[in-house]
């Protein structure tokens, strides 16, 4: 079984061209202040649905803002993490591929 952790909020800034994102758990303490691989999990409409924190590595972990099943494509990024994976930023490219506005997914 993978590790997963549910996002608690998500505020996506284009003034500042950056997505934040709260996990609810993380306990990942080599994820701390520190720009990881990751893979965004992205819906029909580039809507943020998840994103894999250093996929390839012993330290992953999956944060979920919605189902597995609303994912259609991935695209691989590098994304800002702290708090042992509990704050994501993603930033620049990885910003500018997560369409803008409120998540359907979280509330």
């Amino acid at each position: 079984m993978l590790p997963e952790s549910r996002a608690t909020s998500y505020a996506h800034d284009p003034a500042l061209g950056t997505v934040l994102v709260h996990a609810a758990e993380g306990a990942r303490p080599n994820l701390n202040g520190a720009d990881v691989p990751a893979r965004l999990l992205l819906d029909t409409t580039s809507h943020l649905v998840g994103i894999d924190l250093a996929p390839d590595s012993p330290e992953r972990l999956i944060v979920m803002l919605g189902a597995h099943e609303n994912v259609v494509r991935t695209e691989e990024v590098t994304v800002h993490v702290e708090d042992a994976g509990r704050k994501i930023t993603l930033h620049g490219r990885a910003a500018k591929m997560v369409a803008p506005g409120a998540s359907p997914y979280v509330p």
